[in-house]
């Protein structure tokens, strides 16, 4: 049976826990302490520094998109604001006031990599990736930074390497269960300091849309200094701040991303880290999220003019970031008239799905469950039996999808995946429109 190191909060001391591979959540030390209401506000750059960082959109009050409550709770979902900054230095967006993370990843938290198959299949163009990179991963240690339930370190795992994670919430369980080493802890130096003292340093690093979700960036920074030498590799996957806008994908903007990256953005990050970017490029996942891999080798597979051109491209983004405000608007008017038309002709509609980036534009368009009757999800979502957050709009089944329901439209909340749910209420029978709640068309004049 596995061991691992236990984690005090109140103390730096261990001790030895049998059983589950864990150690309990520690705080961090930010730096900056938090207001009075729990929010940790940014006026400065963590990536490059700068102090300058104007506003560049500002979404109003939002419920957290986890904050699920259980369907006939009465309790309401409390609202945070969400203001967008950016920094022209490097490139990088950033949300004004980080919610403490103890509220954005609680025990409790629900998403499940497993249960997206455009997930599932990005994951293993990632693995394939390092193997197309770094060859034969037989042997190999690596280390998935929020690795949830495990998904990705169960391909690795298919591929050789020795498999290790860290996710400070409940799914951690998960991912122990599939026979992974996990810390549930939230990632810092100290976790890393206790990763090493126990199974030294890895040769691989991986991160897949968590190294926009940990607050203190430079705590990561320190944190991937202890656990990385010579060797080793980090490899990191997460939404493009470039991608966002041309695909005016502000939905992701929520609470639990305090920054969105530009290959700018990790060129500062390499460098504080004594790295260089050896490869960068795009993956199919959420509409090209950028990846990008990290050595202390100067090995750049593209050329410098290539190179130099990307970096130029970005330093577009702070204009173009700048329209989005209007264009954000203009979505809307259009979506919430169109909306209210299909709800006066058939009456409250069926959605489909609640991924995370949902809860701004259902927010934004003020659905409840007078013009949204239920959203359904995959029977075996930990969502189901919930509300989407701000909302008495209550989370079911597909399995409980009314049969008179599919010859009305639908409303499509995972409109980032937009044929994999197409297909999906296909096969289930649906032969109606499907309005997506974002669409491409909804922002053209």
């Amino acid at each position: 049976m596995k061991t691992a190191t236990y984690l005090d909060r109140a103390t730096t001391h261990s001790a030895r826990l049998i059983g589950f591979p864990t150690a309990r959540r520690h705080a961090d030390h930010s730096p900056q302490k938090p207001d009075p209401s729990g929010l940790r506000e940014i006026n400065r750059c963590e990536v490059c520094g700068t102090v300058s960082l104007p506003s560049a959109i500002k979404l109003g009050k939002q419920p957290l998109c986890g904050d699920l409550v259980p369907i006939g709770d009465v309790r309401t979902c409390r609202e945070y604001p969400i203001e967008i900054l950016f920094c022209e230095t490097c490139c990088t967006a950033h949300q004004r006031f980080q919610v403490p993370k103890q509220d954005l990843f609680p025990q409790t938290y629900h998403y499940r990599a497993r249960e997206s198959l455009d997930v599932l299949n990005s994951m293993r163009a990632l693995a394939a990736a390092c193997v197309a990179k770094y060859g034969d991963l037989s042997d190999k240690k690596i280390l998935d930074v929020g690795c949830n339930d495990g998904s990705l370190l169960s391909i690795f795992r298919e591929h050789g390497a020795e498999t290790y994670g860290i996710e400070p919430t409940g799914a951690a369980m998960d991912a122990s269960a599939s026979g992974h080493r996990v810390w549930n802890a939230f990632f810092g130096e100290d976790v890393a300091r206790n990763f090493v003292a126990q199974f030294g340093q890895p040769d691989i690093i991986t991160f897949t849309n968590v190294f926009a979700q940990i607050e203190d960036l430079p705590e990561v920074i320190r944190a991937l200094k202890v656990l990385s030498n010579p060797r080793t590799k980090i490899v990191i996957e997460n939404h493009h701040l470039g991608s966002i806008i041309a695909r005016r994908q502000f939905s992701t903007f929520y609470h639990e991303h305090p920054r969105t990256y530009s290959a700018t953005s990790f060129q500062f990050i390499a460098k504080s880290l004594g790295m260089f970017i050896s490869k960068v490029e795009f993956a199919s996942r959420y509409a090209d999220n950028i990846r990008v891999f990290l050595s202390r080798d100067r090995d750049s597979e593209e050329s410098s003019f290539v190179r130099a051109a990307m970096f130029e491209r970005e330093r577009r983004y702070g204009s173009e970031l700048s329209k989005l405000p209007q264009e954000i608007a203009l979505w809307r008017t259009r979506k919430a008239a169109e909306i209210k038309s299909a709800v006066k002709r058939y009456g409250p509609l069926a959605g489909k799905a609640f991924p995370d980036r949902a809860a701004i534009p259902i927010r934004l368009l003020g659905l409840d469950h007078t013009s949204i009757e239920a959203v359904y999800e995959k029977p075996r979502s930990s969502k189901i039996g919930h509300y989407v957050p701000g909302t008495r709009i209550p989370i079911l089944s597909d399995d409980a999808f009314p049969a008179e329901d599919r010859s009305k439209p639908l409303v499509n909340m995972a409109w980032h995946i937009a044929d994999e749910i197409e297909a999906d209420l296909r096969d289930r029978g649906f032969t109606a429109d499907i309005i997506g709640i974002i669409a491409p068309g909804d922002f053209t004049t």
